[in-house]
C-alpha cells in the first residue's frame, strides 16, 4: 500500500509560536465564536434533557446505546442539525451492521483530496433498559463537532475538512474502523485526525487536559501543531502529553491504518469522571468553560491544519509595505523549488528558511536588495520530507510562506 498520509511536520507551520502577528484572522474569529450557549443547546437535546423533532413530533433521546432506539433517533437529529447549518450530511452504513456514521464535508479549494478529520462518537453506554445520556462520553465531543461546523462555515480552506460523528465506538471503535479501513483501501490522503472523546469533566478544577499521540505516521507532528496553536492563539490550556497514547478511542482506528491522529480528552488518567458509563453522566456535572477551551483547541488545530485560503494575516491590522506577492513554487515541492516575491522599494532584506517549529535551518539572504521582483532557489534537495517556513523580513516587519517538501 502506498503512503496515504501526509508526513508533514504539522501543517500549522503557517505560524511561528508566540508570534502574534502571525495569527490567522479567520482562525481567531472562528474560535472566538465558540459559544457555551451553542454547545449546551445541542447537548441538552442529544442527552435527553430537551426533546427533538425530526419530523414525527417531539421525541426524547433517552439512550444512544447502540441497541436502543435513541441511537437511530440521534443519528437522524445529527443529520438534521448538519443540514440546518448548510451542510449536506451523509450516512456511512457499515457492511453487515445497523451502524451509521454521520458525516459532512467542507471541500478544500486547493487540495480537495487532502482531508483533515475532526470527530467524536455519538453512541453511548450503559446498555440495557436504563437511560444513557452520555453527556460527557461522548456528547461533549459530538456537540463540539457540531460547533466546529457552525463556526467554520463562513471560511474557506485549502484542504478538505471532514466532520465525522462515529457510531459503535463503545462496541470496539467499529464505526471509525470502518471509515479508516475504507479510506486506506481507497488510498485516501488524510493529513490529520483530531478525535474528541470526553472533553468536559474537570473534577479537581486543575484545568488539566491530555493529548494522546504516538509515533505513527505524522501523529507527533499533529500533537506539536496543537501545542503551537495553544500558545500562538492564547488559549493557554494546561496540556499533558501521553506518548505512546492509549488506543481506547476512535483515533486508534486511524493509527491501525497508518494515518496520523491525536486524541483530545479530559484528564482521564487521574481525574476520571465518576459518572462514566452510568445513567448519571449528565450535563450538570460538566465544567462548561473547560469544555469550551478544549473545543477551541480542537477547532483551531483543525482550521490551521486545513490551511485557511488567505494564509497568515495580522489580527491587529499590521500591513506589509515592503514585501508583496510572497510565494513558493511548486508547492508541494520536490527536489527543486523557487521563492518569489516583490520588493516595493530598495532596502535591507533578511530571508531565512526554518522548520515547522520556527527553528532556523538556513539564511538565504541578508543584505541590500533593489526594488522589484526577486527570485531565489531554495535548497529543497537537502531537506527531508516535512513542512518548512520561509521568512522574508524588511523594515522590521516579516512575512512568512509555508511550503511542503514531499518525499
Amino acid at each position: 500500500m502506498r503512503q496515504h498520509y501526509l508526513s508533514f511536520a504539522g501543517l500549522a507551520s503557517l505560524i511561528f509560536a508566540n508570534a502574534i502577528h502571525a495569527q490567522d484572522a479567520s482562525v481567531v474569529s472562528a474560535i472566538s465564536n465558540v459559544s457555551i450557549d451553542s454547545l449546551v443547546w445541542h447537548l441538552e437535546r442529544l442527552s435527553g434533557e430537551e426533546p427533538v423533532d425530526v419530523g414525527n413530533g417531539p421525541e426524547t433521546i433517552l439512550s444512544r446505546n447502540k441497541f436502543n432506539p435513541g441511537n437511530a433517533l440521534a443519528a437522524d437529529w445529527l443529520q438534521q442539525r448538519m443540514a440546518a447549518m448548510g451542510y449536506t450530511p451523509t450516512v456511512q452504513a457499515f457492511g453487515g451492521s445497523t451502524g451509521e456514521n454521520v458525516i459532512a464535508v467542507k471541500t478544500g479549494l486547493v487540495h480537495p483530496d487532502r482531508k483533515v478529520v475532526i470527530c467524536g462518537h455519538y453512541d453511548a453506554m450503559p446498555g440495557g433498559p436504563v437511560n444513557a445520556p452520555a453527556a460527557d462520553d461522548d456528547g461533549s465531543g459530538t456537540c463540539s463537532v457540531l460547533e466546529a461546523m457552525r463556526v467554520l462555515a463562513p471560511y474557506s480552506f485549502e484542504n478538505t475538512i471532514v466532520f465525522a460523528i462515529w457510531d459503535e465506538e463503545e462496541q470496539g471503535k467499529v464505526g471509525s474502523a470502518y471509515y479508516a479501513g475504507v479510506a486506506a483501501a481507497n488510498d485516501d490522503t488524510i493529513a490529520a485526525v483530531i478525535n474528541m472523546d470526553a472533553i468536559s469533566y474537570d473534577g479537581d478544577g486543575d484545568g488539566l487536559m491530555r493529548i494522546h499521540a504516538r509515533p505513527t505516521a505524522n501523529s507527533l507532528a499533529i500533537k506539536d501543531t496543537a501545542l503551537m496553536v495553544n500558545s500562538t492563539y492564547g488559549l493557554n490550556l494546561n496540556i499533558a502529553i501521553n506518548n505512546p497514547g492509549a488506543v481506547y478511542s476512535d483515533h486508534a482506528s486511524f493509527w491501525t491504518e497508518g494515518y496520523g491522529a491525536i486524541l483530545v480528552i479530559e484528564d482521564f488518567d487521574n481525574d476520571g469522571n465518576p459518572h462514566y458509563h452510568t445513567p448519571t453522566d449528565l450535563l450538570q456535572y460538566m465544567d462548561l468553560p473547560y469544555w469550551q477551551g478544549l473545543t477551541r483547541l480542537s477547532i483551531a488545530t483543525t482550521a490551521v491544519l486545513a490551511v485557511p485560503v488567505n494564509g497568515p494575516s495580522t489580527v491587529a491590522g499590521t500591513t506589509f509595505p515592503k514585501v508583496a506577492s510572497l510565494s513558493v513554487y511548486p508547492n508541494p515541492a520536490g527536489q527543486e523549488a523557487k521563492l518569489w516575491f516583490e520588493l516595493r522599494h530598495a532596502g535591507r532584506v533578511r530571508i531565512t528558511l526554518s522548520d515547522a517549529m520556527g527553528r532556523t535551518e538556513n539564511v538565504i539572504e541578508d543584505g541590500l536588495l533593489t526594488s522589484g521582483a526577486h527570485q531565489y532557489e531554495l535548497p529543497t534537495s537537502m531537506l527531508s520530507a516535512g513542512t518548512y517556513l520561509v521568512r522574508v523580513e524588511a523594515e522590521g516587519v516579516s512575512r512568512t510562506v509555508r511550503f511542503v517538501r514531499t518525499t
